[in-house]
């Protein structure tokens, strides 16, 4: 078992002792388990089990054939292609199996390095401002994919991979990083008669080269993951919040029946407003239809478009119509990767504002009660889901559908 090396330290400091500005600072490592998956599935590996894969995709035939629950294996015949035994590449004879290993003799914890520094200052008048810069940086993060493949393997219509006894080989490894930097603005003011707000406007940029750190990573080309480095499919560039909070004072010392009934209530708001999370132009199709570089796994990324095609700026309409057609993105040539980057474009922006009504109420000395009616959506925004990414699709360039729409919850607690 390794010795990992954790730090971790942070600071703050009041300069001139007034309580009027802070600044504050940390640092600090943390580690991340292994994901168990890759050694777990190593008991489905040659000899204790195997999965085979047959097909002319592999060059091997297969049986078709109706089962049977009162015959001896269901009623499915022992298809000729799977023989007992070993082929000179370790393979099993007349099939090809699937394997789960690791490619690296020792794998690397993955950690992450997280820092952070802001100044809050108090400027008069009840506000408060509040800068911070924030980052982490991630390293030696596990990814699982598919190494048994190579570009133009698909040009003679055939499945070979570098070892033509085997069909996919999921080799884990920990040998990838993201990197993030952000920073947010803060803006508090608590005014009279129990109300207050805070707005935040956050800028970020979050950079990976996968979405799937720790299960399986798809990568256009498992030669050259530097190609697939680029925005993370998380990323939000953009980002404003407003929190209001108001203690309505109608009634709220009122002792009567009318005041315990309709006085003390609390009314809370949450606005959000943010940029698209980027979006990835691929083809999902088999070779030759799709998989432009022909290594057997689709979703490859075609050529970029022409310069005269629109990339920002859609509104909203642009996307129910259609940003992109099929034909503004060129094949590659066949076998070799398309240049366009991943996670190139963004998709439609998020706005939407909740709301909160809330009321506690004392039964008695020692039993309490609490009433909230909320609002997701409140005002029942349509937010478009990303456009169809899959050049294959009909429907490729549009949004056909929309997040999640106004939803109303009413809730009772009881403490007691």
């Amino acid at each position: 078992m390794k010795k990992l090396f954790a730090p971790r330290f942070g600071f703050a400091w009041n300069p001139g002792g007034k309580g009027t500005l802070a600044i504050r600072g940390g640092y600090g490592v943390s580690y991340d388990r292994l994901f168990y998956t890759p050694i777990q599935n190593f008991r489905n590996n040659p000899p204790l089990r195997a999965d085979a894969t047959l097909g002319s995709f592999f060059g091997t035939s297969f049986t078709y054939s109706l089962g049977d629950v009162a015959k001896p294996n269901l009623g499915y015949p022992v298809d000729p292609a799977l023989r007992l035994g070993l082929d000179p590449h370790n393979g099993i004879i007349g099939a090809r199996v699937s394997l789960d290993a690791i490619v690296q003799t020792d794998l690397g914890q993955p950690y992450v390095h997280n820092w952070f520094f802001g100044v809050q200052r108090a400027v008069g008048h009840g506000f408060v401002v509040e800068a911070n810069y924030l980052g982490s940086a991630g390293h030696k993060l596990l990814s699982i994919s598919n190494v048994n493949r190579y570009n133009g393997d698909m040009l003679d219509g055939r499945f070979n991979g570098f070892n033509s006894s085997f069909a996919t080989m999921m080799m884990a490894q920990t040998a990838s990083n993201s990197i993030y930097h952000g920073g947010t603005v803060q803006v508090r003011r608590t005014f009279a008669h129990g109300f207050s707000v805070n707005g935040a406007l956050t800028y970020g940029k979050v950079i990976a080269d996968s979405d799937a750190f720790s299960a399986t990573t798809v990568y256009q080309d498992a030669n050259n993951r530097s190609i697939d480095r680029g925005l993370a499919n998380f990323d939000v560039p953009r980002r404003l919040s407003i929190v209001g909070l108001w203690e309505i004072p109608f009634l709220k010392n009122n002792k009567s029946l009318a005041g315990k009934v309709l006085g003390g209530w609390q009314l809370s708001s949450l606005a959000i407003l943010e940029k698209g999370n980027p979006i990835n132009i691929t083809n999902e199709a088999a070779y030759p239809r799709g998989d432009f570089n022909a290594d057997g796994t689709g979703g490859d990324r075609p050529n970029a478009p022409a310069d005269a095609v629109k990339r920002t700026g859609f509104s909203r309409s642009d996307y129910l119509l259609g940003i992109f057609s099929a034909a503004d993105f060129p094949r590659p040539v066949a076998g070799a990767n398309g240049n366009l980057g991943r996670n190139t474009f963004r998709g439609p922006g998020f706005a939407q504002i909740d709301a909160s009504l809330m009321k506690k109420f004392a039964v008695t000395d020692r039993i309490s009660s609490e009433v909230r009616l909320e609002a997701y959506n409140a005002l029942n925004r349509v937010n478009l889901a990303i456009p169809t990414t899959d050049l294959n699709s009909n429907t490729f360039g549009r949004s056909t559908s929309a997040l999640t729409p106004r939803q109303l919850q009413i809730g009772l607690r009881v403490r007691f």
